[in-house]
């Protein structure tokens, strides 16, 4: 058979190959984010003056569509950490969908349910995490198992259940688990309410002043509001943490119940159809037994919007501490997503 012949058919079946694997060909997304930063002001005065280019985060995904019953994503995580470039899996999950009416399984790695919500509506996580992920009161991954999905049938309760290794994105190594539950209200179409509780069960940790182990297990409770009107955006949310048994009030005390709690607020509104304007206020104590170890974060910018999938964002961020100089830099941040 000639080449004539051959090549043709050859392109053909190719052709025809290509056709058939497109209809389920994985979707490709990723963004990148960073600054120019100047450190104006550091807490730590070792670190006045540095600036520079930086990438805070650059993320690759892939979503696959098995099944009209099942899905998955993996993504991977590139993020400077020790003053080395590392990249790790931020995700990577199974979900049944559907497993029963209005509600889905998920398995392996995914998010957790305490500030996925939030973060959504703050839509600015390219500028700062929000304050739970900011304070690391939870993380923002967990292996596990998740249920989630409608309570009723317009939508307007939902609920999230997780168990998961509470190792972040680590190797599990004990046999200690966390249990998160959240409920998400929304009465308006512009308006979400949310309410979250979790439980972490840990080993038992010795008490030097008792000489006796005591528990060292953890709750952490959160609420959430958000609320948008034609332009403007709006954001609380506030959250209170326990430890068992995890400090020292003096020398001459048992171990004592750490109790943290913090507030964050927000608002962004359209100045233009390529402009925005971005303001956030934090407080943090991590420890209301002790004094002047709060912190009080400081948010402000204005969001340059050239395309939708591209954001140039001149902002200052200030970070007050109960004693010693703030942190104080102003940043130009970078975002595109593809």
């Amino acid at each position: 058979m000639s080449k004539k012949i051959v090549l043709p058919i050859i392109t053909f079946f190719l052709m025809i190959s290509f056709q058939i694997s497109a209809q389920n060909l994985p979707k490709l997304s990723g963004l990148v984010f960073g600054d120019y930063f100047y450190n104006v002001q550091q807490n730590d005065n070792g670190k006045n003056d540095i600036n520079g280019f930086q990438f805070r985060r650059i993320y690759f995904t892939t979503d696959f569509k098995i099944s009209e019953k099942f899905s998955t994503r993996f993504r991977l995580e590139s993020s400077w950490q020790n003053s080395n470039f590392n990249t790790i899996v931020k995700d990577a999950w199974l979900k049944w969908n559907d497993i029963f009416e209005g509600s889905d399984v998920m398995v392996g790695l995914s998010p957790t349910p305490a500030f996925s919500i939030s973060e959504e509506a703050w839509g600015y996580r390219f500028l700062e995490k929000t304050i739970l992920d900011y304070n690391k009161i939870v993380s923002s991954r967990d292996m596990g198992l998740d249920l989630k999905g409608d309570l009723t049938t317009n939508g307007k309760i939902k609920y999230w259940l997780k168990i998961g290794n509470n190792s972040k994105s680590g190797l599990e190594n004990d046999k200690f688990k966390r249990y998160y539950s959240l409920l998400q209200f929304s009465p308006a179409k512009n308006l979400t309410l949310t309410a979250y509780f979790d439980y972490a069960s840990s080993g038992m940790i010795e008490d030097g002043f008792t000489n006796s182990y005591k528990n060292n297990n953890s709750i952490v409770t959160s609420a959430f509001v958000g609320y948008s009107y034609k332009e403007l955006n709006f954001g609380i949310e506030t959250f209170y943490r326990k430890i068992e048994n995890n400090f020292y009030k003096s020398s001459t005390s048992p171990l004592a119940d750490q109790n943290s709690y913090g507030v964050s607020a927000w608002s962004h509104f359209r100045l233009n159809e390529k402009l925005k304007f971005v303001c956030r206020l934090d407080y943090y104590e991590p420890n209301s037994d002790l004094s002047k170890d709060e912190n009080t974060l400081i948010l402000a910018a204005a969001d340059f919007v050239p395309d939708k999938s591209v954001h140039i964002a001149p902002n200052i961020e200030i970070v007050t501490y109960g004693s010693g100089d703030p942190d104080i830099v102003p940043r130009i941040s970078f975002y595109w997503k593809f």
